[in-house]
């Protein structure tokens, strides 16, 4: 019984499947010249556009931070991609500080994370590095491009300028303070006193992971502070908060395969013939029947 009915309804759908595919193969007989103009703009618009694209030059590079968090990183290249559409290059070239001729060469810039996301959309606050990618008309810009782009997310604003010149502050107070205590040490040291001393780490020092820890060896407490002299010495010559691990040096062309774009435009100019033929002309030669 069970084995009628499902052998029934597959009968109906392919029957219905048939009678769909034979009805569209009328209606493109009957309106042949439509379908072809149709096929002919879609197919013609991708090629087009990607006869435009072998003229432009996409490349990407990765950056590592340590401060914030990406998704202000993505906010701040949305900005600077929205000014891009709109061709507003005088104010790109106020903000990434560079002239209008080298930002005109940008064309496209989003900010992705190792999953290929957009940036602006990633809410996690861990630290991994995120992918900025560039597409422009002139390989020759995408190195001044790239380190203008990544001055602009590390110090592109008041706020921005200000933290970093806090950080190289606080870098030089905790620098002083370690120096003090290891010039402290040294003299103990040379006192040729061996006994136990009991030394606080600074409170206010917010570097510090070992507050008011007491160091029963000072050549263990004084390697601690050499090693922390020599961290904060790394950030003072590198203060930057961003990194470019890779640079943007191989650029490709931002083209795509032929093939591909004949199928995608030969779908958008189905999509047109069926608007055209199965509602804009049944619209015009619509007749209200009388009784």
């Amino acid at each position: 019984m069970n084995n009628s009915t499902d052998t029934a309804v597959g009968d109906n759908l392919y029957y219905k499947l048939i009678k769909f595919l034979h009805s569209i193969i009328v209606s493109i007989r009957h309106h042949f010249i439509l379908f072809i103009v149709c096929m002919a703009i879609g197919i013609g618009l991708m090629l087009f556009k990607n006869f435009n694209d072998a003229k432009l030059y996409k490349a990407t590079f990765t950056v590592a931070y340590d401060e914030l968090f990406r998704k202000i990183y993505g906010d701040r290249l949305e900005k600077i991609n929205s000014l891009v559409q709109k061709d507003n290059y005088k104010k790109i070239a106020d903000l990434l500080k560079l002239d209008e001729q080298t930002v005109s060469a940008l064309k496209n810039i989003e900010g992705k994370n190792i999953l290929g996301e957009d940036l602006d959309k990633d809410l996690n606050t861990d630290q991994i590095p995120f992918i900025i990618e560039l597409v422009v008309n002139d390989s020759s810009a995408i190195t001044k491009i790239q380190d203008s782009v990544v001055s602009f997310l590390e110090t592109g604003n008041d706020f921005l300028s200000k933290r970093k010149k806090i950080k190289l502050q606080e870098i030089d107070e905790e620098l002083t303070w370690i120096n003090q205590q290891l010039y402290m040490l040294d003299s103990i040291n040379r006192t040729g006193k061996s006994e136990t001393v009991s030394i606080s780490i600074s409170k206010g020092s917010k570097q510090s992971n070992t507050p008011d820890k007491t160091v029963n060896s000072l050549y263990e407490f004084s390697y601690e502070l050499y090693k922390r002299k020599q961290e904060l010495l790394r950030k003072q010559r590198m203060p930057q908060s961003l990194l470019i691990v890779d640079d943007a040096i191989v650029s490709v062309k931002n083209k795509k395969p032929a093939i591909l774009m004949v199928i995608v435009g030969g779908f958008i100019g189905f999509f047109l013939y069926s608007l055209f033929a199965g509602l804009i002309l049944p619209v015009f030669k619509f007749k209200e029947k009388t009784t």
